[in-house]
């Protein structure tokens, strides 16, 4: 029963992963790289304090790995391993999306992107649109939010309007269909 918890735990990680970071990252052109950075975080500060959390429990190295089953406080039941690590991941996610668009640059710069795909990405009982827009070299997908009227099609040509964020990714401020027909990879 353990080992069914434990693959339900990670499946459910996952998807609250990917749908947390189209919320967050859609408009940043990342590649998925800030994603990767806040779980790899997230997984590295987790067991550092839950250490910390047994340490100061019982000042004992003998209870960093276990506790005594009747020595165990409440909220270190209900705040386990997991749970730490859901809430480190989330946190540091949260922390890097807010810092890069807070902090980002008032440049504005306009660049010529391509539709390379629409869809929709359901999130909880939401479901989003998206474009998928590149410039040949990185790409996203931009969230249109909950309005069902999408009216992007692959191979449109968008002006983007781009900040630079925090964490030296761009930031999709605005799209919109260009007039231009051929497709610059910069300008």
């Amino acid at each position: 029963m353990n080992h069914l918890f434990s693959l339900a735990f990670i499946g459910i990680y996952g998807a609250a992963i990917i749908q947390l970071s189209f919320l967050v990252f859609s408009d940043v052109l990342d590649d998925g790289v800030l994603t990767y950075v806040a779980v790899g975080i997230g997984l590295l500060v987790a067991p550092l304090l839950r250490l910390y959390q047994k340490w100061r429990h019982d000042k004992s190295a003998n209870l960093i790995i276990e506790y005594k089953s009747d020595s165990t406080p409440f909220h270190h039941k209900i705040l386990n391993i997991p749970a730490i690590v859901v809430l480190t991941t989330m946190g540091s996610m949260g922390f890097i999306a807010v810092t890069n668009h807070k902090f980002s640059s008032n440049e504005v710069t306009h660049k010529e992107f391509r539709v390379t795909g629409v869809g929709q990405q359901r999130v909880r009982y939401d479901l989003f649109e998206y474009v998928r827009i590149s410039d040949g070299i990185s790409e996203t997908s931009y969230s249109l939010g909950t309005d069902t009227s999408n009216p992007y099609k692959v191979g449109d040509q968008l002006k983007v309007k781009l900040r630079a964020g925090l964490w030296g990714y761009d930031i999709v401020d605005e799209i919109q269909k260009s007039t231009n027909k051929a497709f610059k990879s910069g300008s």
